[in-house]
């Protein structure tokens, strides 16, 4: 007598060790996940670095930001170019 294969069943053959695998179509089976190209943050090409400075530094970099409109990164970027010798 053949039984009709339900989720519940195949679990149990499954749990029990027998193999169920051709049970299923595995000529469809998809890969999730991993990398892809072109995929994730794009590169600025900037370093990292992290600097100390005097509150009063800080404080006269955030004015600067704030007047020209720019993040504090960039406005440290901008002060450094007026400043090269």
């Amino acid at each position: 007598m053949i039984r009709k294969i339900t989720a519940k069943n195949l679990e149990a053959r499954f749990d029990a060790g027998t193999d169920v695998l051709d049970y299923f179509d595995t000529s469809r089976a998809k890969s999730w996940g991993g990398a892809r190209p072109g995929a994730g943050r794009k590169s600025l090409g900037k370093i990292r670095k992290q600097v100390v400075l005097s509150p009063l530094a800080v404080r006269r970099l955030e004015r600067f930001a704030k007047r020209r409109g720019l993040n504090f990164s960039t406005a440290i970027e901008a002060a450094s170019a007026i400043l090269q010798d």
